[in-house]
């Protein structure tokens, strides 16, 4: 994992983004409970595998919390760092879950194919609403952190997609287990 990531090149996606609008927020905030079984009737019926795997699952993905108003109105960095990064876990686990089943599936034998080479590589997607606050700069620096590093070139777009710095090795450890073996150091099963 490297500790230092190139900065931001300058342009109009190295700063933060700018705040939404106080009215239309507040039109949101207001107004999404009208909305909202719309929205979860539509959840059920939608494909949930096309979604951004850094969003909260099932229907709280709709709703604007107090919180998150007060965050989007008047959010500290700090604050808008934190949001980002819990998104982010999340985000990053998910992708590295994915591609380690993919490879422990289909690199056992019981299937004719395998994982290799850029399969191996944990690729993700992070919207606009969870880096506002510290711009895409901010947001490479968080995923930096983490081992991963964003596409410059959407910083502009609707969501920014970040990739594994290092592939997921195509034979993940097995841990645990009743037949796992102890270690020379002598903690294993007693």
């Amino acid at each position: 994992m490297s500790t230092r990531h190139p900065p931001a090149p300058p342009g109009p996606g190295a700063g933060a983004l700018p705040r939404r609008g106080a009215v239309g927020l507040w039109l949101q905030f207001c107004l999404q409970w009208f909305w909202l079984p719309f929205r979860v009737v539509w959840y059920l019926f939608d494909d949930p595998a096309a979604d951004c795997v850094a969003e909260e699952q099932e229907y709280r993905k709709f709703v604007l919390t107090p919180s998150r108003y007060r965050l989007e109105r008047s959010g500290t960095r700090a604050e808008w760092e934190a949001w980002a990064d819990r998104a982010l876990a999340r985000g990053t686990a998910a992708a590295t879950r994915g591609v380690v089943s993919s490879a422990e599936h289909y690199n056992t034998g019981r299937t004719r194919y395998r994982v290799e080479g850029d399969a191996l590589v944990p690729r993700t997607t992070i919207r606009r609403r969870y880096y506002r606050g510290i711009g895409a700069e901010g947001l490479a620096v968080l995923a930096a952190r983490r081992g991963w590093q964003i596409d410059r070139n959407d910083a502009q777009k609707s969501e920014i997609h970040l990739f594994r710095s290092q592939p997921v090795p195509p034979h993940p450890q097995q841990s645990g287990g009743p037949h796992q073996q102890p270690s020379a150091g002598g903690g294993g099963w007693r």
